[in-house]
């Protein structure tokens, strides 16, 4: 019965999302991809910012997250009864006066590839003009294996990676003829994609054939600099706020080709999302740590490819003793242990001691230290690895904290460790009641 009125209840919010965008009528731009999504639409956001009025997806990209956003409506606790209040409160926000945005960026999350979790199914709630893919990897592949299997397909990393493109790839597959796709040039399975849209292509890599190809990514004393190069000119951007690893200049170079598509120049394009652009708490934050230390903060989420990205910013980052705390990768399916060994291996090379949280991390990363003789701690929980590493931290040392969201919550681990933990709220990720709720869980 739970089961049959969480359908009623989603199909509910996803027509009273289309009759509200019906009145709306927003250009819409989609971004969806294994990896980059957040800081893609933040990047979207900045540099439509001063020729448009923007509207993201801030917190929603799935099934139901998406119409309560469109709606104006959001979860407190996801209780029942908070989904009931949100049932009530669904209808006259329909009738509410449309937002005075002319753009809305929205995130397009899948967990899977059958409804509601899927990307046909967000298309029914969304039609973008503008599709934007960053990247693929076996993130949710779990879901796609036992898909696979029901179909009579072998589950390996090669099907796996084609069937969550295949089901990624529907938001540019069906963007119409007057719309614009753009690709990363550096994924062959995206890159496909091109000839199966009616929409203009526009691609983003380090390809020297991308329409916005990023050139060089810098880290000094001043921050973090990108340069992006296109067929008519040079750019860069700079920030001073961000200490930021290389994925994020691809989501940079998709956010420039927007620009490009909104008739902006790449100089005007960048110094736009040099101006603007800012990142939600967890994701790639400098944060001062107990004991005179430093914790680069990129606790909200974890994916392979950007966890590797990170530790080799962690080796180039000054400091004394570089030290990780490392939470699972979740839901990688059969492909869990390869990519857990090669983010491994990365970390054995860059860290001097590691803090290990979950399954995963304890099974496939700490016999590489073992192997390579240096320390790695086996935490229970983030709460446990908060107390080891208060005892073990010196002045000088780095640390990076990553792992998967919902359940490890790491964030924990950073504000025991934060040489101001009053500062908690306006700096760590995943500040509400019903996170409170969910943390108090681990203590």
């Amino acid at each position: 019965m739970k089961k049959y009125l969480g359908i009623l209840l989603l199909q509910y919010f996803r027509l009273l999302a289309r009759a509200k965008l019906a009145r709306w009528q927003p250009q819409i731009i989609g971004i969806t991809g294994s990896a980059g999504k957040t800081s893609t639409m933040e990047a979207v956001a900045a540099v439509l910012a001063d020729v448009r009025q923007v509207k993201t997806s801030e917190k929603a990209n799935s099934e139901s997250g998406i119409p309560l956003n469109i709606l104006g409506l959001y979860p407190k606790s996801y209780s029942i009864k908070d989904w009931l209040r949100l049932a009530v409160t669904a209808l006259p926000a329909l009738f509410r006066p449309a937002s005075s945005a002319d753009t809305y960026v929205v995130e397009l999350g899948i967990d899977g590839p059958t409804p509601p979790k899927n990307m046909s199914y967000l298309l029914t709630i969304v039609q973008p003009e503008i599709g934007i893919f960053t990247a693929v990897n076996t993130v949710h592949g779990q879901y796609f294996e036992s898909w696979l299997q029901m179909h009579n397909v072998v589950p390996n990393r090669t099907n796996v990676l084609a069937a969550i493109a295949t089901e990624k790839g529907k938001l540019i597959t069906t963007l119409p003829s007057s719309g614009t796709a753009i690709l990363n040039a550096d994924e062959p399975l995206i890159m496909n994609l091109a000839k199966k849209t009616k929409a203009t292509a526009l691609t983003f890599g380090t390809s020297e054939t991308a329409t916005v190809q990023l050139l060089e990514t810098i880290h000094d004393s001043n921050g973090t600099t990108f340069s992006f190069r296109t067929s008519e000119a040079v750019g860069s951007v700079n920030f001073t706020k961000y200490l930021l690893p290389v994925h994020f200049g691809m989501s940079f170079a998709a956010a420039l080709c927007v620009g490009l598509r909104s008739n902006l120049t790449l100089e005007a394009a960048c110094a736009a999302l040099e101006k603007n652009f800012s990142l939600p708490p967890g994701r790639a934050s400098l944060i001062q740590g107990k004991h005179n230390t430093t914790i680069l903060d990129s606790s909200y989420n974890s994916s392979p490819e950007p966890l590797i990205d990170f530790l080799h910013l962690l080796r180039d980052m000054p400091g004394k003793r570089k030290l990780a705390l490392l939470g699972d990768i979740r839901e990688l399916g059969s492909a869990s242990p390869s990519e857990h060994e090669q983010a491994g291996k990365v970390a054995a090379e860059v860290c001097d001691v590691v803090f290990l949280v979950g399954p995963a991390m304890h099974a496939h990363v700490l016999p590489l230290f073992e192997k390579a003789h240096k320390p790695a701690f086996v935490c229970s929980s983030a709460v446990d690895a908060a107390e080891k590493l208060d005892k073990y931290l010196r002045p000088d040392d780095v640390l990076l904290v990553k792992g998967s969201q919902n359940t490890l919550l790491l964030e924990i681990a950073i504000e025991k460790l934060m040489a101001h933990p009053e500062q908690a709220k306006q700096l760590l990720c995943r500040r509400s009641n019903f996170w409170d709720g969910e943390r108090k869980k681990l203590f």
